[in-house]
């Protein structure tokens, strides 16, 4: 029989606790991730600000007003919801600043150009990294707020066992979409932390946003992270 742990989201076959994060499995009879005496109290994590929303009719984030995802009321997974905006968008303040100032590559960058600002190597190297830390920010952000739209299928989705905080380990995510040229990308989201992300099932139908210009520069809308 296949559950999925309703703490951390792992798939377990024929087991009475998790493989992951050892927590006792509850009957899940329809294996939707969530026991059915859980149900009720359903919550939705914002992808951008991280708060906690209550599964409601709402389609906004109750704090920062950011689309949420469409995770259905009655627990039977989560679909791509509505249509992205047309460009411009206008995404919450407080997302674009923890892209740009939160990554890794930003926060290790600061480490080593603060504490070594007399010296010269460190310095150097924390720029490279900062900087590659922003520009890989203000892509993302410029394919959410530029983007052409486009239907996407989830091809993947697992727990990433090669990062881990806490104990706990990230999503990872690979989709693909069709270009209004027809051309097929596929791409992938790693180091995806929000709790959403368990209610996804390979075959899951997504909104994707790309830049004409390279497709490769992608994001799926809402986030995942």
């Amino acid at each position: 029989m296949t559950i999925y742990c309703h703490k951390c989201g792992t798939k377990n076959i024929d087991r009475e606790y998790c493989s992951n994060c050892n927590t006792r499995l509850l009957t899940d009879i329809n294996n939707d991730g969530i026991p059915e005496q859980f149900q009720e109290i359903v919550q939705v994590e914002c992808p951008w600000c991280k708060t906690v929303n209550k599964v409601t009719t709402e389609t906004h984030c109750k704090s920062c007003g950011g689309p949420l995802p469409a995770i259905s009321h009655d627990n039977s997974g989560i679909n791509r919801g509505t249509t992205p905006p047309p460009p411009l968008r206008t995404l919450p303040k407080i997302y674009e600043k923890k892209l740009k100032y939160r990554n890794t590559l930003f926060i290790i960058g600061i480490i080593f150009i603060v504490p070594f600002i007399w010296s010269i190597i460190f310095p150097i190297i924390g720029f490279f990294l900062v900087r590659s830390g922003l520009r890989t920010a203000n892509r993302k952000i410029e394919a959410l707020q530029k983007g052409i739209k486009a239907e996407g299928e989830l091809i993947d989705i697992y727990k990433d066992t090669s990062e881990s905080v806490n104990g706990k380990h990230p999503w990872r995510l690979d989709y693909q979409f069709k270009t209004n040229n027809g051309d097929l990308i596929t791409a992938k989201k790693t180091g995806a932390w929000n709790t959403n992300n368990r209610h996804r099932r390979i075959g899951d139908k997504l909104w994707v946003v790309y830049l004409r210009d390279n497709p490769k520069i992608n994001a799926i809308w809402p986030p995942v992270d």
